[in-house]
């Protein structure tokens, strides 16, 4: 996914170039600083001494709109590990903390040798704007994750702003939103904020702020974590109804699973703690020049959901997560690479090669088998990257290849992404999956509900506990027999997990000692297994190139507001809005001193005219790895960051760049590297300063024989040391695939469903809609739970009735027009006849709307069209209604 939920540091040396600081003077102090001002009303200033030594002022001002909102700073060029300020308004005073984190998700509080003092006459609250005016004490440093480190050139420095109220403003550490007013970056000559008026100024601070923070004008201490108080295990009731399977989350690995198994006959209970994405899964947030998306759907958006809407990332995990139906899968860029055979070979289990998934995989790709043309009309449009790119590497010996078709080749190979769109639209688990779910009465959803913890006594699980969005408990159990399957995703089923009492002690004890009421199993029931010791994900290094002819890169405004003429080609599932947003797709590999054959997988894309783009993966046979745990307000933190700790990937990205600086170098060479800001002499060491995480994080939880390096489930899935519980997400997977890792996911979900379906028993005869639940013996209430008598069961939410027929519908006549509409690129030559997927089945009705899908293998809806519309075949699998 690689989305920031704070300050996306691949972007800040680019938007640095552009935007430069600038002076001016606070008027209420006089202090001068230099910064940047922002037409918002956003501003961040620094002031240092003429010969700097451990302090410097600051200035954050921000508008207050929406009833509150927060804005702050990074001390460095990117968001992870550099030392951060925010601060906000509460009840007419600012509160302020340090913060710090490793990943991309809400930064807790951090402690250490700075503290802030708060300068009374630049800090204050209005009804429209605050400001907060300080003196930071020891924030100066030569460790960038201990203070600012003073560049003898050009340091970039960061800034975010949210103007959404906090959930609880009341505590200098409260958890943060989604930066959704803006963010950047901003190039800072040091020397431009000198003056020999710091001393007076900084005398103008008061008060002595601990280093956690603290409100203006007040002593309280911030704690160390965010802490938000709920109901302990004793306010639980328990629901009358049961199920054969519960299963814990609503992402790609969870949706599969729940619907195989409610295929099979079971009843199952499938549990979102987000809320709905896709317009069909009941968002009603869709958009104003068409009503029948969501922004989610539209695949042009994979890299623009910020600037569209507020995107749903959790504020909980160690890096950033997707909170809403279908997880990571609704809000990431859809790159859909599928596994080669070796991505199970060299790692997975015995039982779990390529020999024995394949056939799952063949299930998965009968469905849901993504594709590489975007656009339904096959015309690929603003391709010019690939134009400039394909040329570039078929000069440099490389072959293009077609992803989809030939997931083997990984070595110097380009070609058109691989994309999870269908017929237009953002395809994945959701929409191929979910709409057979629900067809079947044994089946139901819960949204906005969160699991807690699974119930457990010894080794049996008798069922979960979960909360509600008004924080009410509830339990809910398995019938006998019955299974509970976590599917949470590598960073949430390891919470999962220990507040179960499953995983190291110390993580336990934080647990137990935390504030998130969560009681534990006695102690003499806690299974130490290594949750979360063996945490892998993508490292990304990005690097940027000028072309040698001209290339007209699409503004983002064009996606953003369309024009009428992209709008129409939308609603007919295709044109620039039917296609994510990379437009080249490279795999190579190196190999090591040290004798191993490391992947990368090269994305790309063109940010602005003449320019090129590539992010750089490490992938398959990267060597790195961390370690995931709890914090006392129960989010998933890093106890040791799991990026770039290895020598022998320090070695293979060098030897990687040195590849691409020296093909940019050659006599016939179409790209030449632009340096990074103070560079001339660009070697590989420079490239790789600075990096972002992928977020595909994998392993927390890994499948394998009991007692290997990280080992947590056995190879049907289930938890060591229980009898019914079992993990099915990117937690077992233990190595990192080739590419970006939602298809392996999908891949691996398909073939434990069929393990765990096989272990226990379950009916194979396939439920048709309508059919009667299961008549599984509903037992009694067991003795685990905390109230013994049961009560109704807590309505689900269920879905809209499905309607996932792929081509969006065109907008109403009414649909305002785009603002300022930009033009449409002119379309590249058609691509070869591009295969559809095969999607799930439609909703049966009457007739098929405009534009609507009516016909094609695996197709069960209306097959006639709306009066004046005709059913017209494009392929064996697509049918849709055109005009007469």
């Amino acid at each position: 996914m690689a989305r920031s939920f704070f300050l996306t540091s691949a972007l800040f040396a680019l938007r640095a170039v552009a935007q430069t600081s600038t002076a001016f003077t606070d008027e209420k102090t006089g202090i001068k600083f230099q910064g940047v001002v922002g037409d918002s009303g956003y501003r961040l200033g620094y002031a240092i001494p003429e010969t700097p030594t451990t302090d410097f002022i600051a200035q954050i001002q921000a508008p207050i709109t929406n009833g509150g909102g927060w804005a702050g700073l990074s001390m460095g060029q990117s968001m992870t590990s550099n030392l951060l300020i925010v601060a906000w308004p509460n009840e007419g005073k600012v509160l302020s903390s340090f913060r710090q984190v490793d990943g991309y998700t809400s930064p807790p509080v951090v402690t250490g040798n700075f503290s802030m003092k708060t300068i009374p006459d630049g800090t204050f609250v209005t009804d429209k704007a605050f400001s907060y005016t300080f003196l930071c004490s020891n924030c100066l440093s030569d460790d960038s994750s201990l203070g600012l480190v003073i560049s003898e050139t050009l340091n970039i420095m960061g800034w975010a702003w949210s103007d959404k109220a906090l959930t609880d403003s009341t505590t200098a550490s409260a958890g943060l939103n989604y930066h959704d007013a803006g963010f950047g970056a901003f190039g800072l000559k040091m020397s431009d904020a000198k003056s020999a008026d710091f001393a007076k100024w900084a005398a103008l601070a008061v008060g002595d702020a601990p280093s956690g923070g603290a409100p203006s004008g007040g002593n309280s201490t911030a704690p160390a974590v965010p802490t938000t108080p709920i109901s302990g295990n004793t306010t639980a009731i328990v629901a009358n109804e049961t199920f054969d399977y519960i299963v814990a989350g609503g992402g790609a690995a969870g949706i599969i699973a729940a619907q195989r198994f409610a295929e099979s006959g079971a009843s199952v209970l499938l549990i979102e703690r987000g809320g709905p994405s896709y317009a069909f899964t009941g968002d009603v947030k869709t958009l104003s020049w068409n009503s029948s998306v969501s922004m989610y759907d539209v695949p042009a958006y994979g890299y623009y959901l910020s600037d569209v809407g507020s995107p749903a990332y959790c504020t909980d995990t160690a890096d950033m997560a997707g909170c809403l139906l279908g997880g990571g899968t609704a809000v990431n860029a859809m790159m859909y690479v599928r596994p080669q055979e070796r991505d199970f070979d060299d790692k997975w289990p015995t039982g779990w090669k390529w020999a024995d998934v394949s056939a799952a995989a063949d299930r998965l790709y009968e469905r849901n088998p993504g594709q590489t043309y975007g656009s339904q009309d096959g015309v690929r449009y603003d391709d010019g990257a690939f134009t400039v790119l394909s040329k570039f590497f078929a000069s440099q010996g490389w072959k293009e290849t077609d992803f989809i078709k030939n997931p083997n080749n990984k070595v110097d190979v380009y070609g058109h992404p691989p994309w999870n769109i269908a017929n237009g639209m953002r395809s994945g688990s959701v929409r191929t999956y979910l709409p057979l779910a629900q067809k079947l009465d044994n089946f139901k959803l819960m949204m906005n509900t969160n699991v807690v913890r699974a119930v457990r006594e010894g080794s049996a699980v008798s069922g979960v506990e979960v909360e509600s969005a008004d924080g009410k408990r509830v339990i809910y159990n398995v019938k006998a027999g019955g299974r509970v399957v976590l599917s949470a995703g590598a960073m949430s089923t390891p919470r999962i997990l220990f507040n179960s009492g499953i995983g190291p002690a110390a993580q336990l004890k934080t647990v137990a000692t935390g504030t998130t009421g969560v009681k534990l199993p006695a102690e003499a029931d806690w299974i130490d297994l290594p949750v979360g010791a063996e945490i892998k994900d993508h490292p990304i290094f990005t690097v940027q190139f000028k072309t040698s002819s001209p290339l007209t890169a699409t503004d983002k405004k064009a996606l953003i507001s369309p024009n009428q003429t992209t709008i129409d080609l939308f609603a007919k599932g295709s044109g620039m809005l039917a296609e994510s947003g990379q437009r080249l797709n490279w795999w190579s590999s190196v190999k090591t001193s040290d004798g191993s054959e490391v992947f990368f997988q090269g994305t790309c894309n063109s940010p602005e005219d003449d320019t090129i783009q590539m992010k750089v993966y490490i992938t398959h046979g990267l060597k790195s790895v961390g370690s995931l745990g709890i914090n006392a307000a129960g989010a998933t933190t890093f106890i040791t960051n799991p990026h770039m700790t290895s020598k022998v990937d320090t070695e293979a990205i060098t030897l990687m760049m040195d590849r691409l600086i020296n093909m940019s170098k050659g006599s016939n060479s179409t790209l030449s590297l632009i340096a990074p800001t103070g560079v001339t002499n660009v070697t590989s060491a420079d490239l790789i300063k600075s990096f972002k995480s992928g977020s595909h994080y994998v392993g927390t939880a890994k499948i394998g024989t009991k007692g290997e390096p990280g080992v947590v489930v056995d190879t049907n899935t289930k938890v060591y040391g229980t009898d019914n519980l079992f993990v099915v997400d990117a937690s077992i997977h233990p190595d990192l695939p080739t590419g970006n890792t939602q298809a392996i996911i999908m891949v691996a979900a398909e073939a434990a469903a069929a393990r765990i379906m096989k272990l226990s028993g379950t009916p194979s005869t396939p439920v048709t809609p309508g059919s009667s639940n299961s008549t599984t013996p509903v037992p009694e209430t067991p003795a685990t739970s905390v109230v013994p008598s049961a009560v109704p069961t807590s309505a689900p939410v269920e879905l809209p009735e499905a309607t996932p027929s792929f081509a969006p519908s065109a907008p109403a006549a009414s649909a305002p027009a785009a603002s300022a509409p930009a033009a449409t690129p002119a379309p590249s030559k058609p691509a070869e006849a591009p295969k559809p997927s095969s999607p799930a089945a439609g909703a049966p009705g009457a007739t098929a709307g405009k534009w609507e899908r009516c016909g094609g293998i695996g197709h069960t809806g209306p097959t006639t069209c709306a009066d004046g519309w005709k059913c017209v075949k494009q392929n064996d699998y697509y049918s849709q209604c055109l005009s007469g």
